[in-house]
């Protein structure tokens, strides 16, 4: 990975403070409407990941605005895995493709891997993305590494060893940093239609 850059500036998104206050009251309301407290869930870990997810899906939306991009995005999802839908379409060719966003925290950089949920891998094939975009914020500041297709990811799935994280109280699979590729996010972006 550090053969070539991480990032260029056309990638890279700040989302303002003001808006970041607003995802942590948000993701608070959520967890005590969901009940992650009651099913014994650590419930910082949770706001912090909502949080996180809520960032990524923002600054993705205010580049696709930018861009002239036609999408649609889930928005602040509130219930459960199952009625959340993708977290954005796309048009490519006239036709609608999903988008998953992988956020990372930029210390996981150097493990140079991606958590992917054990679950969703077993359980709801047929609902992964058709493309994955991997992504790391701190303070706001969003930065897009690359892009998987959906054949590619589960062929890296199929392949992982599953773990269990006690932070998150899931188990998950690592998919390595280096399958998400700039290059195939340049790719997917080129081919995006405008609005």
């Amino acid at each position: 990975m550090n053969e070539r850059p991480i990032l260029e500036s056309h990638w890279e998104y700040h989302v303002s403070p003001s808006i970041l206050e607003v995802f942590k009251k948000q993701a608070k309301q959520k967890i005590a409407t969901e009940g992650w407290g009651k099913q014994g869930r650590n419930v910082d870990i949770k706001i912090r990941n909502f949080v996180q997810c809520w960032i990524t899906e923002e600054a993705l939306k205010q580049i696709l605005i930018r861009e002239g991009k036609w999408f649609r995005y889930r928005g602040l999802y509130f219930g459960d895995a199952a009625g959340a839908g993708a977290d954005f379409m796309v048009k490519i060719a006239g036709e609608e493709v999903s988008i998953g966003l992988r956020s990372i925290n930029a210390d996981y950089l150097h493990w140079k891997s991606v958590a992917y949920p054990d679950d969703r891998f077993r359980e709801g094939k047929e609902k992964i993305a058709d493309y994955h975009v991997v992504c790391t914020q701190e303070a706001g500041k969003v930065c897009f590494l690359g892009a998987i297709s959906k054949s590619d990811l589960l062929g890296n799935l199929e392949r992982s060893a599953v773990k269990y994280s006690s932070k998150n109280q899931e188990k998950f699979r690592v998919v390595p940093l280096e399958e998400f590729s700039l290059e195939e996010l340049q790719a997917l972006w080129g081919k995006m239609e405008g609005t």
